[in-house]
C-alpha cells in the first residue's frame, strides 16, 4: 500500500514537470491528454468532443495564441464556437480543418491581418455582435455575418472582393453611410444569394448597387429609413424573398412599384415569392396594380400598419395578356393583421379558397352591406384553416354593430345593410342635405324681406308726392 502512494506522488511530480516544460500549461492540461478527444491547453478549458470545440461562454479574456491552436492538429476540428466570451483582439490561428468558426459577442474590436487564412476549409465565420470598426481581411468562406459591429464604410479595405465564392452575408446594425456601398463596384456579389441591411440607416439604396447581384434570391432591408421601393430591384431578377419591414414609405401605387425605362415598362421581381410590409409607420395606401406584376408571390405579410387604412380591390391585379382581363397571382398565405382597414375587397385575391394560411384581425371593420362577403364568405375560410380565428375579426361601426364578432353574425345568419352615416362622407352628405334644406325657408324668408321692403319704399314715394 505505501508503494502506491509514493508511486503515486512519483506520477504526480513527474506531470508537473512537464507542464512547466510545456509553456505554462497546468497540471489538468497534462492530464487530459489521456482523456478521449483531448489536447493540452484549448480542451482544458473548453469541451472538445466529436470534431467540436465549443469555448462558449467559459469567461475567456484572451484569444488563443498560435501554438496552442497547433495543438489540436490531430483532433481535427471543423466547428470551433468561442462566442460569448471577453477578448478584444483576434490573432493568429494555425493550420486546422475549421469549417465553421463561432466568435459571436465577444467584445472584439481587432482583428489581425490574416488571421483567419490559415483556415482554407472554413465555410462560416460569424463575427457578428462585436465592436468592429474596420473589415478584417478574408478569403475563404461561404457565410460571413458581420452583423451589429460599428463598420462605418466596407470602401477602404476592399476586403469583399476577394470572397469569390460568398453566398451569404449580413451586414445588419451597422451604421452604413449610403456613399460607402460602392465598395461593390468592382464586379464582386455576383455568387451570393443572401444579403442582409437591416437597420444600417440606409436613406436609399445607391443606383447600380443592387444590380451587382444578379443571383440574390433574399434581401432584407428592414428598418431602415427608405421612402420608396429601390429602383434598382428590377435588376435582381432572381430574387425570392424581400423584407421592407419599417421602412418610411407613404404609399404604393404603380407609379413607385413599377418603372419606366428606354425599353418600355419593366415588370420587376417576376420570381418573387415572399414579400414583407410590416410594421411600416406611415404607409397609408396600397393602390391600384401597386403589387400585380408580382405574379410569382405566395406570401404576403401587410401586419401592423398601424395608418394603412385602404388597400386596393384591384392592388394584386395587372391587365391580362389579351389587354382586357385582369389577373393576378396565386397568393397562398395572407396576413393583414392589426392595420387600420375599415373592409377587405373581394377583388382582391381571385381565389379566396387557395389560401392555406390567413389573418385579418384586428382591424376596424365597418359591418355594413360592403362587408357581408367576409361574413359569408370569409369567416368560414378562415376558421377553417384557423379554428374559432373569425372571433378577432371584430365590427368596430357602425355603432349598433360595434363590438360584435363576424363569427357570430355569420352563425345567426344576419344580413347587414348599408350604412353610410357611419363615415365621414356618410356625416359629410347628410351635413349637406341639412344645408340645402334650411337654406330654402332662409332663401324664402329673405325674398319676402327685400318685397316688403320695396313695397314699403313705394308707399313712401308715393306719400311724398
Amino acid at each position: 500500500m505505501a508503494s502506491r502512494v509514493i508511486l503515486f506522488f512519483i506520477i504526480i511530480a513527474v506531470a508537473a514537470g512537464c507542464a512547466s516544460s510545456l509553456g505554462g500549461d497546468t497540471l489538468t492540461d497534462v492530464l487530459n491528454i489521456t482523456a478521449v478527444g483531448k489536447q493540452p491547453g484549448i480542451c482544458s478549458k473548453c469541451i472538445c468532443k466529436d470534431g467540436k470545440v465549443d469555448c462558449s461562454s467559459k469567461g475567456l479574456t484572451k484569444f488563443f495564441p498560435q501554438h496552442k491552436w497547433a495543438a489540436l492538429k490531430n483532433f481535427r476540428p471543423t466547428i470551433v464556437d468561442m462566442s460569448n466570451n471577453s477578448f478584444e483582439r483576434i490573432t493568429l490561428m494555425a493550420e486546422l480543418p475549421i469549417e465553421v468558426l463561432n466568435l459571436s459577442r465577444c467584445g472584439i474590436q481587432a482583428v489581425e491581418f490574416a488571421a483567419f487564412r490559415p483556415l482554407r476549409n472554413m465555410r462560416v465565420l460569424d463575427l457578428s455582435h462585436n465592436k468592429l470598426r474596420y473589415t478584417p481581411e478574408l478569403i475563404y468562406m461561404d457565410v460571413l455575418n458581420l452583423a451589429y459591429n460599428d463598420l462605418h464604410t466596407l470602401f477602404d479595405m476592399g476586403v469583399f472582393i476577394k470572397l469569390k465564392q460568398l453566398t451569404e452575408l449580413d451586414l445588419s446594425g451597422n451604421p452604413l453611410e449610403n456613399t460607402e456601398l460602392r465598395v461593390f463596384d468592382s464586379g464582386w456579389g455576383s455568387t451570393l444569394k443572401i444579403l442582409r441591411l437591416r437597420s444600417c440607416q440606409l436613406t436609399k439604396i445607391p443606383r447600380y448597387f443592387l444590380g451587382h447581384f444578379v443571383n440574390l434570391e433574399r434581401l432584407d432591408l428592414s428598418d431602415n429609413h427608405l421612402t420608396r421601393i429601390p429602383e434598382d430591384l428590377n435588376k435582381v431578377e432572381n430574387l425570392l424573398y424581400l423584407n421592407l419591414n419599417q421602412n418610411p414609405i407613404r404609399e404604393l401605387n404603380i407609379d413607385t412599384v413599377v418603372y419606366w425605362t428606354i425599353r418600355g415598362l419593366a415588370y420587376i421581381l417576376l420570381k418573387l415569392k415572399e414579400l414583407h410590409l410590416s410594421n411600416m409607420p406611415i404607409l397609408t395606401e396600397i393602390g391600384p396594380g401597386a403589387l400585380g406584376y408580382l405574379e410569382s408571390l405566395e406570401k404576403l405579410h401587410l401586419s401592423f400598419n398601424p395608418q394603412l387604412r385602404h388597400i386596393s380591390a384591384t392592388a394584386l391585379t395587372r391587365p391580362a395578356k389579351n389587354g382586357e382581363d385582369l389577373v393576378g397571382p396565386m397568393v397562398k398565405e395572407l396576413y393583414m393583421k392589426s392595420n387600420a382597414l375599415s373592409k377587405v375587397y373581394p377583388q382582391l385575391l381571385s381565389r379566396w379558397d387557395l389560401l392555406t394560411a390567413i389573418d385579418v384581425s384586428g382591424n376596424p371593420f365597418r359591418c355594413d352591406c360592403e362587408t357581408q362577403w367576409m361574413v359569408d364568405v370569409l369567416v368560414p375560410i378562415v376558421d377553417k384553416l384557423k379554428p374559432n380565428a373569425s372571433e378577432a375579426m371584430v365590427c368596430s361601426e357602425p355603432e349598433q354593430m360595434r363590438g360584435f364578432t363576424m363569427r357570430y353574425v355569420h352563425e345567426v345568419n344576419r344580413t347587414m345593410r348599408c350604412v353610410y352615416a357611419s363615415n365621414k362622407n356618410g356625416a359629410v352628405v347628410i351635413k349637406s342635405l341639412i344645408g340645402a334644406l334650411l337654406a330654402v325657408p332662409i332663401m324664402a324668408a329673405v325674398i319676402l324681406l327685400l318685397k316688403c321692403g320695396i313695397l314699403a319704399l313705394k308707399r313712401a314715394t308715393n306719400s311724398d308726392q
